[in-house]
């Protein structure tokens, strides 16, 4: 996986994080500045990639681009929830911002929703909070109540 180095001390809880985004401007942009505020960052740039990097690395929290060429943003997400245990926290990181395309992101299982440009502070808040992931449980771990 591509791992951008970490620049400076680590943050209150320092995360691992994928970002996923076929802009390659965008991506680097952004995983920057995260290694810079202390975050273990790795970068894909498209969806099939995202995938293979996330089962390497096992993130914590995958920042997401959803209009990718080939498997888009809300298929990865799906994807991630049907196969990751513990699944990642998942946050779209988008141009798309309209109330449906929140609703899509809900469906496919994203956590959060960020349209771009992010704000540095909500974004870095949503990587530090300590939250209950969505998704369903994982096979065989007795969990009854369904996430919301």
């Amino acid at each position: 996986p591509r791992a951008v180095p970490r620049a400076h001390a680590l943050p209150a809880r320092s995360r691992r994080v994928l970002v996923v985004d076929d802009n390659e401007d965008a991506a680097h942009s952004l995983a920057s500045l995260l290694a810079h505020d202390g975050h273990e960052v790795h970068v894909a740039h498209g969806g099939e990639e995202g995938l293979r990097i996330a089962f390497e690395c096992e993130p914590e929290i995958v920042l997401l681009d959803l209009g990718m060429p080939g498997m888009n943003g809300l298929e990865v997400a799906r994807e991630l929830r049907r196969r990751m245990r513990p699944a990642p926290c998942l946050i779209a990181v988008t141009g798309w911002g309209q109330a449906r395309d929140r609703e899509m992101t809900r469906e496919a299982g994203f956590d959060h929703h960020l349209t771009k440009p992010v704000d540095r502070e909500e974004l870095e808040r949503l990587l530090l909070a300590d939250q209950p992931r969505r998704g369903p449980p994982a096979p065989g771990s007795g969990a009854a109540q369904a996430r919301h």
